[in-house]
């Protein structure tokens, strides 16, 4: 089998190196979101030595396998409102041998009970719906956005998975908010980031699938302190999603 991507910018060939595709984890007993998508986003957070990174929807907890198995010397958090969910992230995590590495707590991402401040990172993928379809959940994302800002230390990160549709409503959230802002800009200009897409469904070894031109502002969005970093499209298998990335640049309340 043999990968092939063209375009204008890039030319991409690869082969794949292993039997199994690399999704595939030995220290996962239950798969949830894709390893390799999981992988990427804790790379993109920029986790370093000492570093408090939290996943308020963490699931079976994968985002954080991936993330201490790579960044050993951060500590871990998750969060999720489903029993069910933890004891499988639970099991993850023993199975793994990171049960010094990641600590997990039954809470609602709309009202986690952790201090202001107090992570470097958030990660997490925002499970809106079965099979990626929005629902009337969609409302909350708002609140969501503030809670996670609220926990996350100027200068962290946020990394998000969001599904197409998110996608859309998540740049239609932050449109209005910045129309609303005082601090919009009245002639629309704006600088742009290249939105980079990453091909890790595990079956190449390449990473470049194709590049897709997004345009995000580098002033506030309507979340407060959080400003964007980039949008990175990736590939689920089935269907295609996006990793936003934000970094908060003031306390709250100091805008």
């Amino acid at each position: 089998q043999i990968f092939i991507h063209l375009n204008d910018v890039h030319s991409v060939v690869g082969i794949p190196l292993f039997r199994l595709p690399l999704a595939n984890r030995e220290y996962i007993k239950t798969a949830g979101l894709r390893s390799t998508v999981a992988w990427a986003m804790a790379s993109l957070a920029e986790i370093s030595a000492g570093a408090f990174v939290l996943d308020p929807m963490c699931g079976l907890g994968t985002i954080l396998l991936e993330a201490a198995k790579e960044w050993p010397e951060a500590c871990y958090w998750g969060a999720d409102i489903s029993d069910s969910q933890l004891e499988g992230a639970d099991v993850n995590i023993r199975t793994a041998g990171l049960m010094d590495k990641i600590e997990l707590l039954k809470a609602s991402v709309k009202a986690l009970p952790l201090p202001s401040e107090s992570f470097d990172a958030v990660i997490s993928d925002i499970p809106f719906g079965k099979k990626f379809k929005v629902t009337k959940d969609i409302e909350l994302l708002p609140d969501i956005l503030q809670e996670m800002e609220r926990v996350l230390r100027v200068g962290g990160t946020v990394v998000l998975l969001l599904s197409q549709d998110l996608h859309k409503r998540m740049d239609g959230i932050a449109k209005c908010a910045d129309n609303d802002s005082p601090n919009a800009i009245s002639d629309g200009t704006s600088e742009t980031t290249a939105a980079k897409a990453l091909n890790v469904d595990g079956s190449s070894s390449s990473l470049v699938h194709d590049v897709e031109k997004s345009s995000l502002s580098t002033r506030q969005t309507g979340f407060g302190s959080l400003v964007p970093g980039g949008v990175y499209g990736v590939s689920l298998g089935k269907t295609d999603a996006f990793i936003y990335k934000y970094r908060k640049i003031s306390a709250a309340g100091s805008q």
